[in-house]
């Protein structure tokens, strides 16, 4: 199975970032993956490019040997150095077609949107997934306004490829965010902030999964 086929059974997608894991990154990524998630996001804002590709090769470890997809925020060189799974862009990052020409055909690109147009624009690129939201208002995001359930169902709607749901999703919510049209969410901050991250990852990807 290619590592996008592998994408499109991802359920839960967990974002991993040092200053919100109560643990550190690498015990952190051991205890999602442990807990059942099927990717993990390597998001580190303030550390150099050196720090990071030490930081994200421990990671590349790890992943290599559980299975789980491992994608890198932003930092495109970084991915390709270390032979991530994938890398994900911001509205302001690098463009798909600029990412592509550094990664590769093979490897995942993710886009984040905030809009059906930005959804539209971002497979019309050659994304191979996006990621809408916030879904609800969320600190780790809040620059962005959220978008809510309604512009998430549209989206759903107006795209093929595969989409992950992100911004604020709780155990409480997942329902609603399901009942939308989503069947993969992302999480940060309720699992990596949690006092038992392998617990809190397990509750989710069990509620994902409907047992």
């Amino acid at each position: 199975m290619t590592r996008k086929n592998f994408l499109n059974r991802t359920r839960l997608y967990v974002l991993i970032s040092s200053n919100i894991a109560t643990k550190s990154v690498t015990e952190t990524v051991r205890l999602v993956i442990d807990g059942g998630a099927d990717a993990i996001q390597l998001r580190e804002k303030t550390i150099s490019d050196n720090e990071f590709t030490s930081l994200a090769s421990e990671v590349r470890n790890i992943t290599t040997k559980s299975g789980a997809l491992l994608i890198i925020n932003d930092r495109v060189h970084v991915a390709r150095e270390i032979n991530a799974d994938g890398v994900h862009l911001g509205q302001h990052d690098m463009s798909a077609l600029e990412a592509r020409n550094i990664i590769g055909n093979e490897k995942i690109i993710g886009i984040s949107t905030h809009s059906i147009i930005q959804a539209r624009q971002a497979q019309k690129d050659g994304a191979d997934y996006i990621a809408i939201g916030p879904i609800y208002p969320t600190r780790t995001k809040d620059y962005e306004p959220s978008i809510g359930i309604e512009v998430l169902q549209k989206i759903s709607e107006a795209i093929d490829i595969p989409f992950i749901a992100i911004g604020a999703i709780t155990l409480e919510n997942l329902d609603e965010v399901l009942n939308a049209g989503a069947s993969r969410v992302a999480v940060c901050s309720a699992i990596i902030g949690s006092k038992d991250i392998y617990s809190s990852t397990k509750r989710y990807k069990e509620k994902l999964n409907g047992t």
